[in-house]
């Protein structure tokens, strides 16, 4: 139940972390965007977002019992998500292109984008193949993971952008660092795989150690140690979107590195004050981070299409992020109750 707690609690930290990012990409005026805040937000809107989300993905698919049929058709089922909000989040702009009010615009672009969704559904159907290696023990899963992080770069440096549209669309998927290609596989599976990893050693080796006040202390000071010599180059990657999308083997280092001693520290925040209603509400929204992903997307998406970083103002951005915020929790609770009620109702 803790560690379900703890999960829920990144995720949801992650939820708010995610939607201040969309916000400082799409709505935030360049000067803004580009400012050192700005790459800070950024920062924060990365490391700490979709590694997370992923690494939790893998670890859930490693502890459940479901069959490779089952998790394909999940899989599928993402993916047909990921593209139906491509649409939805979308859809302001697609209508203006056809219109005519964007020439210049190609609506596949957008309609292909891969998000995190996509990437998702496809590291599902991946993983789901070959659970039955990676089940043998966790050290397949981190060497599968280093090498899928090594060969994103490897294979944009070695290979030759294709002038075929349709080939170009597919490898967006996989490594390509089209515009559109935002979570391809290579690199971002690693952080599946790795999250199969942590399952593994979760099961197999005691951590209460690192509960004690000592561990903590030391763990402490590392994390210090660490982010200290470390920040400039994170940050500098994470806010560089070409270089955080399409990072190599340091970067998935780092980041897993920064996820132990973040992770801990979340998890240290959990037991002392789990009951607050801020806790709650957080691992709510970890619970629902899907629904939550969705509903953000769609608003955010819609409104940038008006008003694309052309925010100047930082107190209008922050009312835009609690506005975000509350009607996209509302909506998601919403979608709940109306959900469970539908399941209530008796069969006639």
């Amino acid at each position: 139940m803790a560690r379900t707690q703890t999960a829920d609690l990144l995720k949801g930290i992650a939820a708010l972390l995610m939607i201040q990012v969309h916000i400082i990409e799409l709505f935030a005026s360049e000067s803004i965007f580009k400012s050192d805040i700005g790459k800070i937000l950024l920062f924060l809107g990365g490391p700490p977002v979709a590694p997370v989300f992923l690494l939790f993905l893998g670890y859930f698919i490693a502890s459940s019992q479901k069959t490779t049929k089952h998790l394909v058709i999940r899989g599928i089922k993402i993916i047909a998500l990921g593209l139906a909000l491509n649409i939805a989040l979308n859809l302001n702009l697609l209508i203006a292109v056809a219109k005519g009010e964007y020439p210049y615009i190609n609506i596949l672009d957008y309609i292909f984008g891969v998000d995190v969704l996509l990437n998702a559904g496809l590291s599902i159907i991946i993983i789901a193949l070959l659970k039955k290696v990676l089940d043998k023990h966790f050290v397949l899963s981190l060497l599968f993971a280093f090498a899928v992080s090594f060969l994103g770069i490897f294979l944009l440096d070695n290979t030759t952008k294709p002038d075929d549209k349709a080939l170009l669309y597919f490898l967006a998927f996989i490594y390509g660092d089209s515009t559109w290609s935002y979570f391809p596989l290579f690199p971002w599976l690693s952080y599946s795989l790795a999250g199969i990893a942590l399952y593994k050693l979760s099961i197999q080796y005691d951590f209460s150690i690192l509960d004690s006040l000592k561990a903590k202390i030391i763990l402490t000071l590392l994390f210090l140690l660490f982010f200290a010599f470390t920040y400039q180059y994170a940050i500098s990657t994470a806010s560089n979107l070409q270089s955080y999308y399409h990072h190599g083997v340091v970067f998935f280092c780092w980041t897993i590195t920064f996820l132990f001693f973040y992770g801990l520290l979340v998890k240290g925040l959990e037991k002392i004050s789990q009951n607050q209603p801020v806790m709650k509400y957080l691992r709510w929204l970890g619970k629902n981070i899907t629904v939550i992903y969705v509903i953000q997307w769609v608003i955010i998406g819609n409104i940038a299409t008006e008003i694309y970083r052309t925010i100047t103002s930082p107190l209008v951005l922050i009312t835009a992020f609690v506005a975000i915020i509350v009607s996209s929790s509302s909506l998601c609770y919403l979608w709940i109750r109306i959900k469970k009620r539908n399941m209530d109702k008796p069969l006639s």
